[in-house]
């Protein structure tokens, strides 16, 4: 959660907008500019540099307090060139060595099961059929009321809801680059798995296996933890 952008301190009061970034596998980023969600994947352009890459953002209008933070979240990523973390707190940096911003490591609320959060989740099972290891799989994250990840291919984030045991993903959205590999077919597994995704209803957790499957249909995705 960012805390700070341009020496600016921001509040974290309940009810004010506030902006995220969760850093995913693979070099992948979601996140909220404070009122829009936004996806895309860190670029490493030196041994110490790194910069975001183009981003996705969803198009919800921005007024009052959130239009001006999703301003200036955009201006800072747009201007990082250095990424760095001590302890608890990640700085944005620009190519001078500027702090554009610092962000706060916060634990994830307890709604959905604690074991749910901290892990990314690597798919296994898709409807049924295991997934080669060595092909390019499907991966997850948990964040408070959000789901992110990569279908394989292109990173994508949305909604996550529970409510009267029901599950449901929902605002999704994803990166549009087509992809190839030695190992399956990327672009087959990546729409077979977005289908199934919006399909999803219950969640079946133990320690290291996540199980998501429908209750109308014989969609059914199976995810060990990787970390």
């Amino acid at each position: 959660m960012a805390t700070e952008l341009n020496g600016r301190a921001l509040s974290r009061s309940a009810g004010k907008p506030k902006a995220t970034l969760v850093f995913l596998p693979q070099d992948g980023v979601s996140g909220s500019t404070g009122c829009n969600r936004l996806t895309g994947k860190l670029v490493h352009t030196g041994a110490d540099a790194t910069r975001f890459g183009p981003l996705a953002l969803s198009k919800m209008a921005c007024m009052g307090p959130a239009g001006v933070l999703e301003r200036d979240v955009l201006a800072a990523l747009r201007a990082t060139r250095q990424i760095r973390k001590f302890g608890g707190e990640i700085r944005l940096l620009s190519a001078n060595g500027r702090v554009l911003a610092r962000l706060q490591t916060v634990s994830a609320r307890a709604e959905t099961g604690p074991s749910l959060y901290g892990k990314s989740w690597t798919l296994t099972r898709l409807n049924g059929t295991a997934l080669d290891p060595q092909s390019l799989r499907p991966r997850v994250t948990f964040e408070d009321n959000r789901i992110s990840g990569s279908t394989g291919c292109n990173q994508f984030s949305g909604s996550h809801q529970r409510a009267g045991g029901r599950s449901r993903f929902s605002n999704m959205m994803q990166t549009q680059r087509a992809c190839l590999a030695a190992v399956g077919d990327p672009m087959a597994a990546e729409a077979a798995f977005m289908a199934a995704l919006g399909k999803v209803d219950q969640i079946s957790l133990t320690a290291n296996q996540l199980t998501l499957k429908s209750s109308t249909s014989p969609e059914e995705l199976v995810f060990e933890a990787s970390n």
